[in-house]
């Protein structure tokens, strides 16, 4: 790649921004770009550069990327202005912002929705009170040149009651489809993620899925549908994965600045990204670059009180 992927203790040295690191604009004369994988990290490296590129053309300043390990790491970058802008999680956001004053600027669009959902899922059928349900639809790829194909998913009715002493996968204390939301719907029916389960924070909604794949725990939870990030180099992983519950419906993730980042440039970014996404809306999803790296459409302007829900669960997991 052009610019090369640090950790993230490396921008310690990026101080921003000093009078000499700053153009006559007040702009910095780099910008650091930090994404968090929800796919394998290196899949994630992999489709960086499109978009750091992007935003070096539109925006006229280098920009270099990096991958910190978890949320928490982003959001720190952010907080102390080692890192420029980001793309987070609801929870991470809402946290930055608590902490921070790190900004929402935009909020992502999929499908033409603004929110999403968690699923419960696992790999033994006997969690269904039914008959099990294939839907037959398209594994879509996030390798450009891979042929879309058909695959079966399961689903059926369950309970959450049976998770009770048994280890599930979440994906990161820091994501919202992958651990708050969830743990708040348990929470509500009298199940305790820490005291009533064997919790394990495995790192990522593609490793939720795998880790019930693989059998490591019998139940997981992830973002609907995480299934589908994996399906083609997993067949059978949406009939053997068997989706059994959902969540309620959690604001969508979304692109945040740093605080301090000059109006104007705040504004550039804005209009880089939604540029990005109206500029590839024809091409098919897996020459998308905003779709490859998070099944992203496009974006809106991030209204008032958006993760007010996320800020309420919060505070009810605290307590």
């Amino acid at each position: 790649m052009k610019r090369a992927l640090v950790p993230i203790l490396a921008l310690v040295l990026t101080a921003c921004c000093p009078e000499e690191q700053v153009d006559e604009r007040g702009w910095p004369k780099e910008l650091v770009l930090g994404l968090v994988p929800a796919l394998e990290a290196e899949a994630l490296v992999d489709n960086l550069e499109p978009l750091t590129d992007h935003l070096e053309e539109v925006l006229g300043i280098p920009v270099r990327s990096f991958v910190p390990q978890d949320y928490t790491g982003l959001v720190e970058a952010l907080g102390s202005g080692r890192a420029d802008i980001g793309m987070l999680p609801p929870f991470a956001a809402m946290l930055g912002q608590r902490r921070y004053d790190i900004e929402s600027i935009l909020i992502s669009v999929r499908r033409g929705e603004t929110g999403y959902q968690s699923q419960w899922f696992t790999n033994d059928p006997a969690v269904c009170e039914g008959e099990i349900e294939y839907v037959e639809r398209i594994c879509e790829s996030r390798q450009p040149g891979r042929e879309n194909v058909m695959r079966k998913f399961a689903r059926c009715q369950g309970s959450l009651e049976a998770m009770r002493d048994e280890s599930v996968a979440f994906v990161d204390p820091n994501s919202t489809s992958g651990f708050l939301f969830p743990a708040v719907q348990l929470r509500e029916i009298g199940i305790d993620h820490q005291r009533d389960l064997n919790s394990l924070f495995v790192g990522g909604h593609d490793a939720a899925v795998l880790a019930v794949y693989g059998g490591d725990t019998r139940f997981g939870v992830s973002y609907d549908d995480a299934r589908n990030m994996i399906c083609n180099q997993y067949p059978d992983i949406g009939e053997k994965v068997i989706v059994f519950e959902d969540a309620p419906l959690i604001p969508n993730d979304g692109v945040q600045v740093r605080p301090g980042l000059p109006a104007d440039l705040r504004q550039a970014v804005i209009d880089a990204f939604i540029d990005l996404a109206e500029s590839q809306a024809h091409l098919p999803d897996d020459e998308k670059v905003l779709w490859v790296l998070y099944e992203i459409d496009g974006f809106t302007p991030t209204p008032d009180g958006i993760y007010d829900p996320v800020r309420d669960a919060y505070e009810l997991m605290r307590n």
